[in-house]
């Protein structure tokens, strides 16, 4: 079955490093409620949830040769690299396991900065992702709950609060994360 070999490449992969195999999980249990709560496919959101960080920890040359691979130049020149990450697990996800459901490789993909109308699934991983209990800055707290209550409020809330924090510290934000929270916002 997929899903157990996803899990045991990630224990593998992440044996010596298991927070990130915490926050994988995390987000593999907040997406279950979600997907529960809200009508979406469990078993996509446990595939997608394992597998959206499963670059995350390679070289930046990694996700570059992905990237190249899988998608055109502009990624590598429009994102920063700490998101090239979404990029590359979906190529991973396509050549490692055989991924080929549109919904789940556009979960992973656009976990980091969301997309302009997104799918139920999209929208339970990206904020998943985003509010996973063993994430615990103060944005995150606050949009945890609004998760449970409104899907399109919380990614909207979590964006607008992203996109505050790259510019105040100088982040590279790509224009896709302002054409995301502007569709949310209404």
């Amino acid at each position: 079955m997929i899903v157990e070999r996803i899990e045991n490449d990630l224990r593998q992969l992440y044996r010596h490093q298991p927070d990130r195999l915490k926050h994988i999980y995390g987000v593999v249990k907040t997406a279950n409620e979600l997907a529960l709560l809200y009508g979406a496919n469990t078993k996509d959101a446990k595939i997608a949830a394992l597998l959206h960080d499963i670059t995350k920890i390679k070289p930046q040359s990694f996700h570059e040769d992905a990237i190249l691979n899988c998608y055109t130049p502009e990624i590598l020149e429009e994102y920063s690299p700490p998101l090239y990450h979404a990029f590359s697990a979906v190529c991973v996800a396509k050549s490692e396991y055989g991924i080929i459901n549109e919904d789940i490789l556009n979960a992973i993909e656009s976990h980091t900065l969301g997309r302009p109308n997104m799918s139920l699934l999209e929208k339970i991983i990206f904020i998943s992702d985003y509010v996973e209990p063993n994430r615990t800055y103060p944005s995150c707290c606050r949009v945890r709950p609004i998760a449970y209550l409104d899907l399109n409020q919380a990614i909207y809330e979590a964006l607008n609060d992203s996109i505050e924090f790259h510019e105040n510290n100088g982040g590279k934000v790509p224009p896709i994360a302002y054409k995301t929270k502007d569709f949310y916002s209404k």
